[in-house]
C-alpha cells in the first residue's frame, strides 16, 4: 500500500507552530511520533496524516482560514523529487500530464484531473471523503497548496497571471472576500470539485529548465520512493482502518472512499484486509457497535438519532444490527 511523503505534514505542523504557538509534541505522541523522526525519507498514510490534522484542528477551530494561511506558504522543496521532475519538463502541458501521472508524490486529499474547454483549460482536483469538521480544512489546504505550486511554476516561465477562476466545494463562508484577495481572481462555492480555470495558451509555454536527461533521473527517483513506499509496514492495516473511522462522527464512509484514504485500490484493499482475517464491513460493525454505546452510555441521544449519525437510513436496519452484535436492542442496553 503506497504511503506518502511526511513532509508537507512536517511543513503544516511547523507553520502552525510558528502562527499559532501550538505545540504538537503532545498530538504527535498520542500517534506515536515524535518531531525529530521527521526527515526527508520518512512516510505516511493519508489516513494517519488525516488522524493528526484532525487532532490539530482542535486547537486551530477559532481561525476558520487557518488552512488557506498555511498552504499559501507551501514551497516546492516540500515536494522533493516531484517537483523537480516537472520542472524538467519541455512545457506546462507535459509537466501537467507528468504531475497527474504521479499525482501519489503529492500531499493532496484530492484526486488529480485535467480537462481542455475551448480556448482554456482547468485543473480539477476530487477531494477524498474525509470527517465533516475536516472537509473545509483539508479542500483550503489543496486549494491554498496548489495555488502557490502554480504561481511558483508561473514564476519560472516569467509569467504572472492569475487562474480565470477557482471553484471551490463547500458552501459559500462568511470569509468569502478573503478568498479573491488572496487569490486575486473570481472565487466560485458550492460546487463538486476543486478546480482552477487557467488560459489555455500557458499549456505551450516552454520550461526553461528543460532537460531530458534531468526528466529521466527524477522520474527514476519518483519510481523507486515509490516502489520503496509500497513496502514499508507501519502496522496492521485493520487497525489504522479502524483508527481512521473513528474520527467520523455521522456517516462512515464508503469502502470505495476509505480505499483512497489509503491510497489503495478498492480491489487491493479487500485484499489486504482479508491477509489480516477481517473485512471492512467488519471494521465498520465495530466501530459502529462502539460509537452506539458510548451514546447509549453516555447522552440522552434517542435510538432514531444515534441510528442516523451512524449512517442508517431507518432506525429498524439499526435496532437488528445492534441486536446482532450484542443480543440486545439499543433501548434494553440502555436501560440496563
Amino acid at each position: 500500500m503506497t504511503l506518502r511523503s511526511i513532509l508537507a505534514l512536517s511543513f503544516t505542523i511547523d507553520q502552525i507552530q510558528r502562527n499559532y504557538g501550538l505545540d504538537p509534541a503532545p498530538i504527535l505522541a498520542r500517534h506515536g511520533m515524535r518531531k525529530d523522526q521527521f526527515d526527508g525519507n520518512a512516510v505516511i498514510s493519508q489516513a494517519d496524516e488525516l488522524a493528526i490534522l484532525s487532532d490539530l484542528f482542535i486547537d486551530l477551530s477559532h481561525d476558520p482560514l487557518a488552512a488557506v494561511k498555511i498552504g499559501s506558504t507551501f514551497g516546492l522543496s516540500g515536494y522533493g523529487a516531484y517537483a523537480m521532475m516537472l520542472m524538467s519538463c519541455s512545457t506546462v502541458y507535459e509537466s501537467i500530464q507528468l504531475g497527474i501521472r504521479y499525482q501519489e508524490m503529492s500531499y493532496l486529499f484530492s484526486k488529480i484531473s485535467f480537462e481542455l474547454d475551448g480556448e482554456n483549460a482547468s485543473i480539477i482536483l476530487t477531494p477524498y471523503r474525509v470527517p465533516e469538521h475536516l472537509h473545509r480544512f483539508v479542500i483550503d489546504r489543496d486549494v491554498a497548496g496548489t495555488f502557490q505550486f502554480l504561481n511558483l511554476m508561473q514564476t519560472m516561465i516569467g509569467q504572472h497571471t492569475h487562474p480565470l477562476e477557482i471553484c471551490i466545494p463547500y458552501p459559500k463562508p462568511l470569509e468569502a472576500e478573503f478568498y479573491e484577495k488572496q487569490f486575486q481572481c473570481p472565487v466560485k462555492f458550492g460546487t463538486d470539485v476543486i478546480r482552477f480555470l487557467i488560459p489555455g495558451d500557458i499549456l505551450k509555454k516552454t520550461l526553461p529548465n528543460a532537460n531530458t536527461t534531468a526528466l529521466t533521473l527524477y522520474r527514476q527517483q519518483c519510481d523507486e520512493l515509490l516502489s520503496k513506499r509500497s513496502q514499508v509496514n507501519n502496522g496492521t492495516l485493520a487497525e489504522r482502518v479502524k483508527h481512521h473511522l473513528e474520527m467520523f462522527k455521522e456517516e462512515l464512509p464508503a469502502i470505495k472512499d476509505c480505499a483512497e484514504s489509503f491510497s489503495s485500490s478498492e480491489r487491493q484493499f479487500r485484499r489486504d484486509l482479508k491477509e489480516e482475517g477481517t473485512t471492512y464491513q467488519q471494521l465498520l460493525d465495530k466501530v459502529r457497535s462502539e460509537k452506539a454505546c458510548k451514546l447509549l452510555d453516555n447522552s440522552k441521544t434517542s435510538v432514531e438519532q444515534i441510528a442516523l449519525l451512524l449512517g442508517y437510513t431507518e432506525s429498524a436496519a439499526f435496532i437488528r444490527a445492534f441486536k446482532k452484535w450484542h443480543g440486545i436492542t439499543p433501548a434494553q442496553y440502555r436501560k440496563r
